[in-house]
């Protein structure tokens, strides 16, 4: 008998498979970060003994979700800029304190933002973060990510900030060349550690020279990453380039070679017909945002017309401060109940099509399908247990009907990442989540009071 370090035993095991296999009374078999096997519970435990066996019987395992597009520094953010459009939002709620937040401001801020993800379902987040102000904040959050164990993917933000409100008289605003050695230097760091990578986020088309997205291109080929963007997301964005550039976004990222390179699109809520069989042509990937796009006002993405083209879709929460909470479990109802409003189709993007988006479409989001998105031998062992046995989600008819519709966090009973378990019956490890409120709560007035935002 073999002894290995994780077993899960007495499951009902959502698979996201390529036949989408339900395995009914099933575990795995997990050796350090990968699942060596799955079997029916009786031959798993005749093969293996586990340091460490959770009996989750009657339950579902769903793979982890992966949330693709964040900005985990707005959690300080949270309700400030609200019932405001799009630039006096940023004005308000992000330009403000841009100079001023500290490194543990950023800590704090991807640590709550990490634990609501796992509390609901997510095992890997793509923080694209662009609070720059000053050096090194990036690697906060990266901390952050190794202190919680979860999966992150760092997208290095780029923003023009100067013309930004200044207030600590210590601003320090960075050069595309800043940027770009940032990006080399955090990749080098953080190389050889598994649960972490490093992308490009130029924070949208008006905050990076022609010759700058050019170099995005050529840096994502050379790191084998990717680039992702804010696409489209209003109609400065093609206002600008047409005036600045000359073509369309989508011509422009075209011409200076982003869309050649791997490209994860957010938003895209304002492309048309023509825009969308470009993104197919080059195999772009899209970022669909629904809770924050409604709460700012934007046009929805037409994310049947995607799909209809076999353009890969992930679902993402995006950031606190414009979403007010990193809740997985409200994407996955809010995402598909705007597009059958948007449509007029109760049957467009069904249930079993949004769990794709959150899981194994996620995961072809970022590039990580052959490890993430789906359960199975070889793959990652990143995965939630689903406890249906709560009012809200009682009585059960249909497991994934029941997760997109129904469910909330206090379904989420366990999480394990990269073969650990970072949350078990809702607790998670090695947190004090009454003193790291307490901490953050004091910590964000702090950051209002030096920022010149006004306290309610």
């Amino acid at each position: 008998m073999e002894h290995i370090d994780l077993l899960v035993i007495n499951a009902n095991i959502i698979t996201m498979n390529a036949n989408r296999e339900i395995l009914k009374g099933y575990g795995l078999a997990i050796k350090k970060d990968i699942i060596i096997d799955i079997k029916k519970t009786d031959d798993l435990l005749n093969e293996y003994s586990g340091e460490k066996v959770i009996d989750a019987k009657g339950k579902y395992i769903f793979p982890g979700m992966i949330n693709t597009h964040n900005h985990l520094f707005q959690v300080l953010f949270k309700g400030i800029g609200k019932e405001k459009d799009l630039i006096k939002w940023l004005e308000e709620a992000i330009q403000k304190p841009y100079f001023n937040i500290s490194e543990e401001d950023i800590y704090l801020a991807a640590t709550v933002g990490c634990i609501e993800n796992i509390k609901s379902g997510v095992t890997t987040v793509v923080d694209y973060q662009y609070a720059n102000g000053k050096p090194k904040l990036n690697d906060a959050v990266c901390q952050a990510f190794l202190d919680l164990g979860i999966r992150g993917i760092l997208a290095r933000g780029y923003t023009d900030s100067t013309d930004f409100p200044k207030y600590s008289g210590k601003e320090i605003v960075e050069t595309e060349e800043d940027f770009f050695n940032d990006v080399k230097r955090l990749h080098k760091k953080y190389m050889n550690i598994p649960t972490i990578d490093i992308a490009l986020a130029p924070g949208i088309i008006w905050v990076m020279s022609e010759d700058g997205f050019r170099k995005c291109a050529k840096l994502a080929n050379e790191l084998d990453t990717f680039n992702t963007i804010h696409t489209l997301e209003t109609e400065e964005d093609n206002a600008y380039s047409l005036e600045k550039h000359g073509v369309s976004t989508i011509d422009f990222y075209e011409k200076t070679g982003i869309l050649k390179s791997k490209f994860l699109a957010v938003h895209c809520a304002q492309i048309n017909e023509k825009e969308i069989k470009k993104l197919k042509k080059y195999d772009v990937r899209v970022s669909y945002n629904a809770i924050s796009n409604m709460l700012i006002g934007y046009k929805t993405l037409p994310v049947q017309d995607l799909l209809d083209e076999g353009i890969v879709v992930g679902i993402a929460t995006d950031g606190a401060a414009s979403n007010d909470n990193q809740n997985m479990m409200e994407v996955l109802k809010i995402s598909p109940l705007w597009q059958k409003a948007f449509y007029r189709d109760p049957a467009v993007i069904p249930a079993l099509k949004v769990v794709e988006m959150a899981t194994i479409d996620g995961a072809d989001a970022i590039y990580k399908k052959e490890q993430l998105g789906s359960l199975e031998i070889g793959k990652k062992a990143d995965f939630f247990i689903f406890n249906h046995r709560k009012c809200n989600t009682a009585p059960l008819y249909d497991p994934i009907v029941r997760l997109v519709y129904s469910a909330d966090e206090n379904n989420v009973e366990t999480t394990v990442i990269a073969g650990k378990v970072v949350m078990e019956n809702g607790k998670i490890i090695g947190i004090d989540e009454d003193a790291l409120y307490e901490k953050i709560q004091s910590t964000a007035e702090e950051l209002w009071k030096r920022s010149n935002i006004e306290i309610v």
